[in-house]
């Protein structure tokens, strides 16, 4: 990474994997919550993220930026956390409010990759590019 540009295509290219790995995660442990509100909340953050996976694809593509097989290793570390909590044999309760804690973790992680994104954006100009990565907080 030589400069801002290389900076920003990272961010970029980072926030695409990040929320193609929370999409996933977010459908995946649906089956493994008992809480009716907390599973709602998995519901909305799977349409969120699969709805901004499809936005930042496609802006990936007009700004000629190829992902390939990037991932996010702090998501992939706190998705691990998720799987290991789903598939424990620990009470419902507590297995649910783990997922909650896990969920707003990572929640919060991708609301400062989508600021960084965002100050990169403003810094180098693509003004086009700033309402993608504004994340109402």
């Amino acid at each position: 990474m030589n400069n801002l540009n290389d900076l920003f295509n990272s961010e970029f290219k980072n926030l695409y994997a990040l929320e193609k790995e929370c999409a996933e995660i977010f459908e995946s442990v649906q089956a493994e919550i008992e809480d009716i509100d907390l599973e709602q909340i998995a519901v909305e953050l799977a349409k969120e993220c699969a709805k901004q996976k499809t936005l930042l694809q496609e802006a990936l593509q007009e700004k000629d930026i190829n992902p390939g097989n990037t991932t996010d290793s702090v998501a992939q570390e706190m998705i691990e956390n998720i799987k290991d909590i789903a598939s424990q044999k620990i009470p419902q309760e507590v297995k649910d409010e783990g997922l909650l804690a896990s969920f707003n973790r990572i929640n919060y992680y991708r609301m400062a990759c989508y600021e960084n994104a965002y100050e990169l954006a403003k810094k180098l100009g693509h003004k086009e590019l700033k309402d993608l990565f504004y994340f109402e907080k």
